[in-house]
């Protein structure tokens, strides 16, 4: 991939600012993902990381801008967003309750598409106990499995950029290292994954940058060695 063609494939927000009401959350959010490229967000809850992504998928009021491909999407609507290659997983997970695993998996293939990068076969591989249970309505898994269920319809899609909100929020350990082996296998197919998350664990174990949120600013950016170092940060931040 040429200087060009990553500048082109780029997820860059600049100046984002974002709304609930008279509630102004978002106060200036710079920031970027790289292809190929595992990037965190961290901060307490209320410190505006699921507005981010909210307000990229156009979910929220929002101004500023989110270039992607080197066209601005901040504004435009949340189906055009995922149209163009960015996934999104939102922390309530969103299933289908009626429906089976099998038919909420197809219901995120991308019409059109020729292929796809993830396949069913990818999905049962990497989650095994969603195979197990291909034919049982969503509403009936525990929630650790909807959370799987969850992020792989969104893979079907076969996005070139994941926003994946919080996927490790109650889960086992052992769910937790699954979920983490996933999003290494997107990156290591060339998949970028902006990771919204509150354990700093495996933030800093599977990201390359982290980007932590404090009153609706960025408060760090840098790598994890960086931050292991920065107590303070850690302190002010991030740390209950």
């Amino acid at each position: 991939m040429t200087r060009h063609d990553r500048a082109a494939s780029s997820l860059i927000v600049q100046d984002l600012h974002a709304w609930y009401g008279a509630s102004h959350v978002l106060q200036g959010v710079d920031l970027n993902v790289q292809p190929g490229e595992i990037v965190a967000l961290l901060g307490r809850n209320g410190a505006g990381r699921s507005t981010t992504a909210r307000a990229m998928m156009g979910m929220v009021q929002a101004r500023g801008q989110m270039l992607w491909r080197g066209e601005q999407w901040l504004g435009r609507r949340t189906v055009d967003i995922a149209r163009a290659g960015i996934g999104y997983v939102p922390e309530s997970r969103d299933v289908f309750p009626t429906l089976t695993v099998l038919q909420n998996l197809a219901l995120g293939v991308r019409r059109g598409a020729a292929s796809s990068a993830w396949t069913l076969a990818d999905t049962w591989r990497r989650f095994p106990q969603l195979e197990r249970r291909a034919h049982t309505p969503a509403h009936a898994l525990s929630g650790g499995e909807q959370q799987m269920l969850s992020l792989s319809r969104t893979l079907m899609g076969d996005p070139a950029l994941l926003i994946v909100d919080e996927p490790t929020e109650g889960l086992a350990p052992m769910l937790v290292d699954q979920v983490a082996h996933c999003l290494e296998a997107l990156r290591d197919r060339g998949r970028s994954v902006l990771l919204i998350e509150q354990r700093l664990d495996i933030a800093l174990q599977i990201s390359s940058r982290l980007y932590v949120l404090g009153h609706g600013k960025i408060a760090f950016e840098g790598s994890p060695d960086a931050l292991r170092l920065d107590a303070a940060v850690r302190r002010d931040w991030i740390e209950l």
